[in-house]
């Protein structure tokens, strides 16, 4: 099956952006990894000074509001050997796992990665959510998925808990922005990720981050345009490792292969040569990190 004949066309642009997936695909997907059962981490709000004062004037003590884990499932991949070997978390797109996802495992495993694919949608009865119903699955939630994901590699003989990045592509970008944030970490007993790579994410509300982090996204992605990941970054407070890249001419997915869509004034195209650039860009940089 194709790449444009698994695209089902009706009910606009939700749909038309489902790319490949692999419920509509007879061909097996992940064939190189196997499915593993981790929880998502837990987070706990910190209370504010001035809520506790409030509550203690009348008489009531505050409980810390704490985001509960949840049972998550995701495709475990790794090289031939014992290793240890270091690992990357990769956070699908708003269609879910697909073979795209698949061919950046791949990619990344034969780069000498181990990589575990989160699955943030099948857990919660959800099949894509690019329609815009996000209210269950945001990117902050799925930066929990990438935490639990985190936690559960760290536990695996085979994996340096020390070397362990995130990967993810359009709505899996913007949770790589999310995780990263220093803020978010407050409320998480985990030490943060090595190194972040985020393909074509929505930039939104810029906070001090503490690790590296690559960003790629083109220069005509007009569904999370790359002025903003711009005004992002200048916005961003030094000192700061991010490094953005904006590619000429290119669109929103460009890495993936074959993929030529417009519905509703957004374009979702391949472009071979920004994603050649990009794959070697993301290769050196986790690389250098890891």
């Amino acid at each position: 099956m194709t790449q444009r004949t698994s695209i089902l066309r009706f009910g606009g642009l939700a749909v038309a952006i489902l790319f490949s997936l692999n419920v509509l695909s007879a061909e097996p997907i992940f064939e190189n990894a196997g499915v593993v059962e981790f929880e998502s981490a837990s987070y706990t709000y910190p209370l504010s000074p001035f809520k506790v004062k409030q509550a203690k004037k009348k008489g009531i003590k505050l409980e810390p509001k704490v985001e509960p884990s949840i049972p998550l499932t995701g495709f475990l991949a790794k090289p031939e050997g014992n290793g240890p070997f270091p690992a990357v978390v990769l956070m699908h797109t708003c269609a879910g796992i697909t073979e795209h996802e698949e061919s950046w495992s791949d990619r990344l495993v034969a780069w000498g990665y181990v990589v575990l694919t989160v699955d943030s949608f099948t857990p919660r009865g959800q099949k894509h959510i690019c329609d815009g119903d996000q209210e269950w699955t945001t990117p902050w939630i799925r930066a929990l998925d990438a935490y639990g994901a985190k936690r559960y590699l760290s536990t695996r003989p085979f994996v340096d808990p020390t070397r362990i990045a995130v990967l993810g592509l359009s709505h899996g970008g913007k949770t790589i922005l999310e995780a990263i944030k220093r803020s978010n970490s407050a409320g998480l007993a985990i030490t943060p990720f090595r190194a972040a790579v985020a393909f074509y994410p929505s930039c939104v509300e810029p906070e001090p981050i503490d690790i590296p982090v690559l960003v790629l996204i083109g220069s005509e992605d007009n569904w999370t345009p790359a002025d903003h990941c711009v005004a992002y970054l200048d916005k961003l407070q030094p000192p700061h490792e991010m490094t953005l890249k904006v590619f000429e001419g290119a669109h929103h997915a460009f890495d993936h292969p074959g993929i030529d869509i417009v519905e509703f004034g957004h374009i979702v195209r391949s472009d071979p040569e920004a994603a050649a650039q990009a794959i070697q860009m993301t290769r050196e940089f986790l690389n250098d990190r890891l």
